[in-house]
Order: structure tokens, then sequence, then C-alpha cells
């Protein structure tokens, strides 16, 4: 008896998914436990096992490959060897009369008429200029490095080095073009270099049209760019909007000594073990600890009842090439260091990959976030539902501070900043303070949670 395939549910908010790639193709025979496809859903490529073995037949009707499928519609069928899959035995046993030859013939390839998956681009943007323009600069003599680029995000390329060389090259002779007293008038409202006209109309009188219809084309070219917003984007908009529509968020800063922390790091990174735990890391022994102390904040409201969790698993949010993603550290609170290290640098490169499970995106109680690579100092992150609260981490900066005001004692410290963001609805701002303050006294001295 043939067994359907059909998307499946991989999460308890996902509706639909991206059947991503065929690994199995149409034919093959499946042993259970072999990969027949991936599907991207909840951020995640999701590597799809069989259950039971057979020959796979993709039906022809079904998605093809980047199409977006709601969980429960059919993609193919396992069959027995010899036997033939539903849709062959609907055609072999259907009645009906031959199509009229006048009829319109459907396209022998029917997935060519469905809608191609988008190409996925990369956020990093490109360089300051781009290659061909480079090259057209080197051979024109063009200085590049003062141009301004019309390129997306402001890349110079080969169009804006002409029209230098050609601004160049009219620039001398601007007193003499010829050009009537209402288009210099008009080019000069429109911010229209009369050198730009002369080379673009050579040995010709310019007129108003002539400066008009240049206009046009720079209005047209100064259009922004439309790119539709990846599923990942998508998913991002939509969790942060009701993350702020269903939450009382409340936002609390402090600063924090990370000088032992620091030193403590760079013991370790010393001391030549194979794993070296990254500020991330450290934080997140930290905010393990803290938790274990105020469960409140390792909570989530539903309904009328407020759960507070037994296990602390606690999320890290991810940039990656894909979007935000928010890989999630279990039961942090019983793991070493070491553990949490080791654990964390795998999930974050399985996750810049691509190549991270659904299943290590779920579960999560609370949240850290670092943005101090980037300078950022303090900032108000958004709570990651259904959790209530996120810990925001900022940069470590040297700073003089005083250490005892009486005695005009001064030192140089590195100094972190600490943002927490709370769900009002679950946790008081005395508790949340509590917290907070938890966290800093663990940040300046480590080896109260290092012994715990």
């Amino acid at each position: 008896m043939a067994i359907e395939i059909v998307m499946p549910k991989l999460g308890w908010t996902m509706e639909e998914g991206i059947l991503d790639e065929w690994i199995k193709r149409d034919g093959d025979e499946v042993q259970p436990g072999d990969i027949i496809f991936v599907v991207e859903s909840d951020k995640a490529l999701q590597e799809i096992e069989a259950f039971d073995g057979g020959i796979l037949r993709i039906s022809p009707d079904a998605p093809p490959v980047g199409s977006t499928v709601k969980i429960g519609e059919l993609l193919a069928y396992l069959v027995q060897p010899g036997e033939a899959p539903p849709f062959e035995r609907l055609d072999a046993d259907s009645s009906a009369p031959a199509p009229d030859s006048s009829a319109t013939e459907l396209p022998a390839d029917v997935s060519a008429a469905r809608p191609a998956k988008p190409a996925r681009r990369s956020r990093k943007g490109g360089p300051a200029i781009s290659p061909r323009a480079k090259r057209v600069a080197l051979e024109l003599a063009v200085d590049w490095a003062a141009l301004t680029g019309s390129g997306s995000g402001g890349r110079i390329i080969e169009r804006d080095i002409r029209a230098a060389r050609d601004l160049a090259a009219a620039a001398a002779n601007e007193a003499d073009i010829n050009i009537s007293p209402v288009a210099r008038r008009v080019a000069q409202e429109a911010g229209i270099a009369l050198a730009l006209l002369a080379a673009r109309f050579p040995n010709a009188r310019i007129t108003r049209a002539d400066v008009e219809a240049v206009a046009a084309e720079r209005a047209l070219e100064a259009a922004p760019e439309r790119q539709p917003l990846s599923r990942i984007r998508q998913l991002t908009r939509d969790r942060m909007v009701e993350s702020m529509r269903e939450t009382a968020p409340v936002t609390l800063t402090t600063e924090a000594d990370a000088t032992e922390l620091r030193q403590m790091r760079r013991s370790l990174s010393a001391d030549g073990g194979d794993i070296v735990p990254s500020y991330n890391d450290l934080l997140l022994k930290v905010a393990a600890a803290a938790l274990t102390e105020q469960p409140t904040l390792n909570a989530s409201i539903q309904g009328d009842e407020l759960l507070l969790h037994s296990a602390i698993n606690i999320g890290l949010a991810v940039d990656t090439e894909r979007g935000l993603l928010v890989p999630v550290i279990r039961d942090a609170d019983r793991l070493s260091l070491l553990e949490v290290a080791a654990l964390s640098a795998d999930l974050v490169e399985r996750a810049r990959a691509g190549k991270i499970a659904a299943e290590d995106l779920q579960g999560g109680t609370f949240t850290i976030t670092n943005l101090g690579m980037y300078d950022i100092d303090a900032f108000t992150p958004i709570i990651n539902l259904p959790q209530c609260a996120i810990l925001g981490i900022g940069r470590i900066v040297s700073r003089q501070v005083v250490l005892d005001a009486e005695a005009q004692r001064l030192a140089i410290r590195h100094m972190m900043s600490l943002s927490l963001t709370f769900d009002h609805r679950a946790v008081d701002g005395a508790p949340a303070a509590r917290f907070l303050q938890r966290i800093k006294q663990f940040v300046e001295t480590p080896y109260l949670w290092l012994v715990t």
C-alpha cells in the first residue's frame, strides 16, 4: 500500500515551509532513516528522514523545489517494488475520452509555470567599487577614491567612472557650452552640471528638452531598489511586531566592572586549552547562575498562568547570512563552562553554515544578545516570545573610574554595559532589578558563580 509523504509540521507555530531540496530522486530506493528531502522552516533547514522503506515516487502535481508548501500538503509516495503510485493508477483507470486536438495543450514542464525560488543575497554588501569599474578607472586614468557611487549601497559602478571622465573632459570648455538661457536655468535648478550636459550632447545646442530628459533619467536611477523580504526576514518581522504588541516591555541598564572577567578569559586563553570560552559563553554561564536564584525571569505567560520553567535553556542571538538565528543551549546551569563553550561554538558554526536543525532553535526560556563587537554600549533588546526577558551585552571599554572617592583613588578599569528587557506583565521592576544586579555582581566577581 502506498505511503503518503507530506510537508511535516516541525514547530508549534509552523504553518508552511519551503521545499528546499530533494535528496532522493523519483524512482530511488529508500530505506528507513534515509534523508528524503530538506525543508526550510522557522529559520532552519531541516533534513526529513523516512520512517518506512520503499520506492520514492514524486507526484507530477507536487510543488517544485523552492516553493512554499502548506503543512500536510502531499509531496510524494513510498510504494513497494512493482506497485504503481496512486497518480499512475488514476491515469490508467480513467475512462475519460481523449482530449480534443483543438484544445489548448498544457506545457510539458509543469514546474516551469511555478514561481522559482528567489535567489539568496548576501547581507554584507559588496566592495566600495565593482571590479569592472575599477578596471575601467585604471584604463581612463580616473581617480575614483573621491567619487560617490550610484550603485546599490553607494557602490561605485562603471557608469560613475565614465561620467567622472566626461565631466573632467568637459569642465575645461564649460564656458563655451552651447546652451540656451532657459536650458541653463533649468539645469541650475535641477542641479545638473553643464559639463555633464556638454559631454552628453557634444557639438549640439542644448535645449530645455535635453535638460529635462537628463533630469528624468536621474530620477529613474535614484528610484529605490525593491527586494522581496526573505522568509527569515518575514518571520523576524512578524515575531518582533508580535513581541511589542503582546508584551509590556521595560528596559533596565547598568554598568559592570568586567576587569576580573576579562582577566579570567585571558588566563583561560593563555592556558593553551583546545577550547577558549568567548565572552558570550561567560555571560551565558553568568545568566544561568542568576536565573537559578531568580526563577521568575525564567518564565513565560500562558493565558492567565505564569509558567516557571524548571529547565534553564538559554538562547544566543547569532547574526548569519540568512538572518538572525537564536540557537539554544539547553540546561545551561548544569553544564560546565568548557561544555557551554564547546556546545555554543558548534551551534554558532552550524547556524552560520545554514545546517542547524529546527529543534536547536526551539525551547529557549531566556535569551542573550551581544552587540559589543560592533562598538555598541547599551541598547534595548526585544523580548523573544514566549520568554519574558532578554539580556543585552554591550562592549567592554577601558575607562578611568573612581575606586575610593574619599581617598581620591582612581584606576583604569574595563567597564561593560548590560541591558535587561523584561515583560512587566510577568515580572515587577524590583525582582528584575535584583536579577540585573546579580548579573553585575557575577561579572565583577566571577568566583561567585564558578564555585556554584
